[in-house]
């Protein structure tokens, strides 16, 4: 079972690339060699010493199935299992650093005592499938630069909060692999989000599965995605159910040929539309496209977009959107700079006339970056300024000159 055939594409591609950025061979090796395994030795050590490593001695009954699951996935490199106390219903991976050195997989006690066998099975499979992917491995990387994740930059906190996303949603697949029952991997998922026994309240499975329909076609329609780094449990069902659906589980696809599902990957794509909506805010919207073709036209205003300019502009998008770079290059290549501008600009004043403030500030910012203010650059800023966001001369004059006392440096090498 080929992981590029079980893996979503957007997830692997990502995920590659974050990889590639975070320079992933040189770090690893470099944490090789200065022996920093932080995370997953110090786990291990907690593991050791206060959780119940399962053993095929101590508990055959789930050593058998665990390593059941390692055999059906394919997955032949060595992992220790361990159960920790407590009733948080959670389990995770820790991929090995060396590799004379077992992965780690840990499932709180709380999922054994109340997930059956089969549900149990769909975790495990779920918790391989991270180390299958490697997603493992590249989480690891990501703790490791960013220890405190709030000072991971901006523009790429989004594109790592949906690899997260996605990442799970393809680790599902090889839950689902492992414990082949829809009902059962459904059940899971209603015992992890709720915390109920299915039994004590009678579960109604084709109930929920419609219930489950509903609340995503709401998500779809007002929710924009969230940055929690699991995506919502209607998304992970209904990806979930279209795999167990799809020609490539049922046996009208050859694992070994060619080529993509193309139908399950288009039914996934749909959903990842929702994961990549930051916001379905009209005003977010016309932000976007303002700060891309308003960025643009400031910035070429001189004569030239230099590389640091056009990086200010992505930086300002990533509050926006996922994939900032797309989108600027989108609007770039459209052709239609100045009608996206204006339009963008008679929106907003429509919608949220105050936000004339911060994005003519974003503009002032923008002409004054590279240290040299062109006469270009200021009379853009006077037109806009009057024609468009309605401020008196004075008031321009005002704000620009407060940009300059607080944030110019003259530029001694530019002449």
């Amino acid at each position: 079972m080929e992981y590029s055939k079980i893996g979503i594409a957007l997830e692997a591609r990502i995920g590659q690339e974050l990889y590639n950025l975070m320079q992933g061979p040189v770090v690893e090796q470099v944490i090789r060699e200065a022996k920093i395994e932080r995370f997953q030795n110090e786990w291990k050590l907690i593991l050791e010493g206060h959780s119940f490593k399962v053993t095929e001695k101590m508990a055959s009954g789930l050593y058998s199935m665990f390593r059941a699951v390692e055999k059906k996935l394919g997955f032949e490199e060595p992992i220790d299992y361990f159960i920790t106390n407590s009733p948080e219903l959670n389990a995770f991976s820790l991929s090995r650093i060396e590799e004379d050195q077992p992965h780690i997989i840990n499932i709180n006690s709380g999922l054994i005592r109340w997930l059956d066998n089969d549900e149990l099975l769909f975790v495990v499979g779920h918790e391989i499938g991270h180390l299958i992917t490697r997603n493992a491995s590249i989480m690891r990387l990501i703790q490791f630069i960013f220890p405190d994740p709030s000072n991971t930059p901006l523009i790429l906190q989004h594109k790592i909060t949906l690899w997260k996303k996605l990442s799970e949603l393809t680790a599902d697949r090889y839950g689902y692999l492992a414990s082949p029952r829809l009902d059962k991997c459904i059940s899971a998922f209603f015992k992890l989000a709720s915390g109920l026994d299915t039994g004590r309240i009678n579960f109604d499975y084709e109930a929920y599965m419609a219930e489950n329909d509903v609340i995503l076609d709401f998500f779809r329609k007002e929710i924009c995605a969230n940055l929690m780094s699991h995506p919502i449990n209607p998304i992970r069902i209904k990806a979930l159910q279209y795999f167990s659906q799809s020609d490539l589980v049922n046996g009208k696809s050859d694992w070994n040929a060619g080529g993509r599902d193309e139908k399950l990957d288009a039914q996934i794509n749909e959903l990842i539309d929702i994961l990549l909506t930051m916001s379905n805010s009209e005003l977010d919207e016309q932000r976007r496209l303002f700060l891309a073709s308003a960025g643009l036209i400031m910035a070429g205003a001189d004569g030239q977009i230099n590389q640091d300019e056009y990086k200010k502009i992505i930086r300002e998008l990533s509050e926006f959107t996922i994939f900032p770079k797309a989108f600027l290059d989108q609007v770039y290549q459209s052709a239609k700079l100045e009608e996206i501008f204006s339009g963008s600009v008679a929106k907003i004043m429509e919608i949220n006339p105050a936000d004339r403030y911060p994005l003519f500030d974003f503009l002032i910012n923008l002409a004054i970056f590279d240290n040299d203010l062109a006469e270009k650059e200021v009379a853009f800023l006077y037109h806009v300024g009057q024609e468009m966001f309605r401020f008196a001369p004075r008031e321009i004059a005002q704000m620009i000159a407060g940009k300059i006392q607080s944030g110019f440096m003259p530029n001694v090498y530019a002449r």
